[in-house]
């Protein structure tokens, strides 16, 4: 027990190591794909999902969410963006005695993108696409402690260019001493950067932090913060989840900015820059869930997903 403890410890303190030596080497971030949720239940919970992270969603969000998994677990999700834009995801989790191991692949195409001169003259067109490949680990650490960690390959191509890395998620989950109120911390994109024929970029390092509430009744509240120290962007995310005569569950959620005022020397609340609201339905061992995301001019983001538990 102690190794193992001593074990998920070093890799926090490596992960903090570097983060503070990579935010001295790169200048901005790439593989910016990582940044868009997988799941319509987390994205109709505001994108609230660090602390509940009880589904095969959780290999994208936080590991250690997957020893809630009691059952075999096979989902799929897709992804109506923007612009042509599509994004999927297919996952599986495989239930262990004391843990669960998670495989994940998450693929967005943008279709085809028109290349345009000087004189805007039309040059013909290329295409694009990024991937993610992960595989997941997680265990009990010791009662009402859980622990997780997700090593992904990324793979980015524009064109005939491509960029290859690799990243590290490490996660963990608490069932506090308040009863029904679950903590959970993740460290997402932790990885060497990503290079781009001669352009390296950071991978979107990102800190999150959330609670998850379960009420007497049934609904489920979520609350995330997550800093993301490259961009030096934090949000906050609120999120409700309330079942409906078992087989029915409604959802709703903002996401908010904390947007940095470098002049000022402080932090202030932005403008809610995302609400989700979506359901979902359950039928025996199968969930079908839905989530609609508003995006201002862009339109509309509409996400389908549907778990079997076998």
């Amino acid at each position: 027990m102690k190794k193992r403890i001593f074990f998920f410890a070093v890799l926090a303190v490596l992960s903090v190591l570097s983060a503070l030596v990579a935010s001295a080497v790169f200048a901005s971030e790439g593989a910016a794909f990582l940044k868009i949720g997988i799941g319509a239940r987390p994205i109709g919970l505001g994108n609230a999902f660090t602390a509940i992270a009880n589904d095969v969603n959780a290999i994208a969000w936080n590991p250690a969410g997957l020893t809630q998994i009691t059952q075999r677990e096979l989902g799929v999700m897709h992804a109506e963006l923007f612009a042509d834009t599509k994004y999927d995801f297919a996952g599986v989790v495989q239930p262990l005695n004391a843990g669960a191991l998670g495989f994940g692949l998450a693929y967005l195409s943008q279709g085809s993108l028109e290349v345009r001169d000087a004189n805007r003259q039309s040059q013909g067109s290329f295409n694009a696409s990024d991937m993610a490949t992960t595989f997941s680990y997680a265990r009990i650490l010791f009662p009402k402690f859980y622990g997780g960690a997700s090593l992904k390959i990324i793979r980015s191509q524009i064109a005939q260019y491509s960029a290859t890395t690799f990243a590290l998620d490490i996660g963990s989950l608490y069932n506090t001493p308040i009863e029904r109120l679950k903590a959970g911390i993740a460290l997402q994109n932790l990885g060497p950067g990503m290079k781009f024929i001669d352009t390296a970029s950071a991978l979107p390092l990102t800190m999150a932090t959330g609670f998850g509430y379960q009420l007497p009744q049934g609904p489920i509240l979520a609350l995330d913060f997550k800093y993301r120290p490259y961009s030096r962007k934090t949000n906050v995310s609120l999120g409700m989840e309330y079942p409906v005569l078992g087989i029915l569950s409604l959802r709703a959620g903002y996401l908010g900015a904390l947007s940095s005022a470098v002049k000022q020397g402080t932090n202030k609340l932005g403008d809610f820059t995302g609400l989700g609201a979506g359901f979902g339905i359950r039928v025996l061992s199968s969930h079908l869930d839905y989530a609609f995301t508003p995006m201002g001019e862009l339109g509309a983001s509409h996400r389908m997903s549907l778990a079997v538990k076998f």
